[in-house]
């Protein structure tokens, strides 16, 4: 299981705001004595607050079957795509981007959504890579148990017609095992 999150810098704007805040009022408290002003920053705080209990739920989940996208602090939402349905996966950074270590993981899959988007993600290259491995991984464990469950149904049903044109056995006995066997499907 690997667990992903987004960049630290989503929270700038936050932070920015609140150093501003800090600044101004300050200032305002300085200049004119009054240190109530300084309750007003409750607000940008509180502000700051709230985007890092955000970015601390938004979490990007990969395990052993799918990739899961999760959100929200009292409301949450959640994607999740099998890995077997994920057509391509990609990854963007711009040049500030690759000099900070962050940027977009895109999943292309075959379902209705068509592209998931994981934006500002920590170490892109890094989770691209997990998943890409983790798919492979996943399709070849699919495969083997596909060869180790035995022949399928359409090469039984060829074999039992390579045995009725043999006259091995009979069209009534063809007919009953052809009936079984698409029964199983």
């Amino acid at each position: 299981v690997v667990l992903a999150r987004q960049h630290l810098l989503v929270l700038s704007k936050a932070i920015l705001l609140n150093l501003l805040a800090l600044v101004l009022l300050g200032g305002l408290s300085a200049v004119t004595l009054q240190a109530w002003f300084m309750v007003l920053y409750l607000a940008p705080l509180a502000y700051l607050l709230w985007e890092l209990l955000a970015w601390r739920h938004r979490q990007y989940i990969l395990t052993d079957h799918r990739v899961v996208k999760q959100e929200g602090v009292f409301n949450i939402s959640s994607f999740d795509a099998s890995l077997d349905k994920i057509n391509n996966v990609y990854h963007q950074q711009s040049f500030l981007g690759r000099l900070l270590n962050y940027g977009e993981v895109g999943l292309e899959t075959a379902s209705e959504q068509g592209t998931t988007t994981f934006a500002f993600l920590s170490k892109p290259v890094d989770f691209k890579n997990s998943i890409v491995r983790q798919r492979e991984r996943y399709r070849a464990e699919a495969g083997a148990a596909m060869t180790a469950a035995g022949p399928s149904v359409t090469q039984l049903l060829e074999e039992l017609a390579s045995l009725r044109d043999r006259d091995i056995i009979t069209a009534a006995e063809f007919e009953e095992k052809k009936r079984s066997l698409l029964g199983r499907i």
